[in-house]
């Protein structure tokens, strides 16, 4: 049954560290396009709640791809 536990600590190490990599890929996709948005005047508006969402993309991203 430990041995079992083991197991499934590990893989879901390895899930959660794999889905952190998509999620901060994803993030730096959206904090581009933000960016984006922000150099062209007009829409400034759009492009910071964008980059605030990257924001927040990343620190979840690094919060999954923590180590316990």
């Amino acid at each position: 049954m430990r041995l079992l536990r083991g197991m499934l600590d590990v893989v879901l190490g390895i899930l959660t560290a794999v889905l952190g990599t998509v999620l901060g890929i994803v993030a730096a996709v959206v904090w581009l396009v933000g960016g984006i948005l922000c150099v062209t005047i007009l829409l400034i508006p759009l492009g910071l709640p964008v980059m605030k969402l990257a924001r927040r993309l990343f620190t979840l991203a690094g919060k999954l791809m923590h180590l316990p």
